[in-house]
């Protein structure tokens, strides 16, 4: 499979969420007008580790090179692994994948320093695979003093109707925070352990803020937010 080039599509200004945690929204390259997020977490040896991988401008690059050395890329799936190979080879990240979506991933060509678990341990950032999913759809747990963010790929989605094509809305891509019907329908293998698995992200103590691939930042009320989702 030949590998997609470097291609910029249209994004906003890098967005300072905490003092360790950025995130970028732009255009999926894809039909909908689904839009995407990418975070980069300042670890505790200053590297930073990049969730998703979305190709930006010159100068958007240049502010994130200021912060610090690249580390690593994680990406939630193989679905969205479709910059990643680009993004990998200009900034030389080691790239790491769920367990379960690992030979999906190197089906794209992909060549994985490994899964989560194989990730270094790290006191600002972890990462979990979503129980009860087909893809093991990865997670992040951002620590930020005594905050907490939790990075979401597809499982939680949180889109404004009006940025959400038409025939996307039908299929209740749309709104949220929620747990999207065609993620249930084709990605979720045991909605009870996922329900459960979200339900005790919701109880984490100084869970603050929520940020998913796709759509909105909740920053008021996360865990109650969550907590509604996963019972939803």
């Amino acid at each position: 499979m030949s590998a997609r080039p470097w291609i910029v599509m249209p994004h906003g200004p890098i967005e300072k969420l905490d003092d360790n945690l950025w995130a970028v929204e732009g255009q999926v390259p894809t039909p909908g007008g689904i839009r995407r997020r990418m975070c980069i977490v300042r670890r505790g040896d200053d590297s930073l580790l990049f969730f998703h991988a979305m190709p930006l401008g010159d100068e958007a690059m240049a502010e994130i090179a200021a912060w610090g050395p690249p580390g690593a890329l994680v990406l939630g799936h193989d679905q969205h692994a479709i910059d990643a190979e680009p993004f990998a080879a200009r900034l030389g990240l080691p790239i790491f994948g769920p367990g379960p979506n690992l030979d999906k991933l190197r089906a794209r060509g992909l060549s994985l320093a490994g899964s989560l678990a194989d990730l270094p341990t790290d006191p600002a950032v972890r990462f979990e695979e979503a129980e009860g999913t087909r893809t093991g759809d990865a997670i992040g747990v951002v620590t930020s003093g005594e905050r907490v963010s939790l990075l979401f790929a597809d499982c939680i989605q949180n889109s404004p109707p009006d940025t959400v094509a038409l025939p996307l809305r039908w299929l209740g891509f749309a709104g949220g925070p929620k747990v999207a019907p065609v993620f249930r329908l084709l990605f979720a293998r045991d909605r009870s352990a996922l329900g459960e698995h979200l339900s005790r992200l919701a109880a984490l103590p100084g869970l603050s803020r929520l940020v998913p691939f796709h759509g909105s930042l909740v920053d008021a009320g996360a865990g109650d937010a969550l907590r509604a989702a996963a019972n939803g």
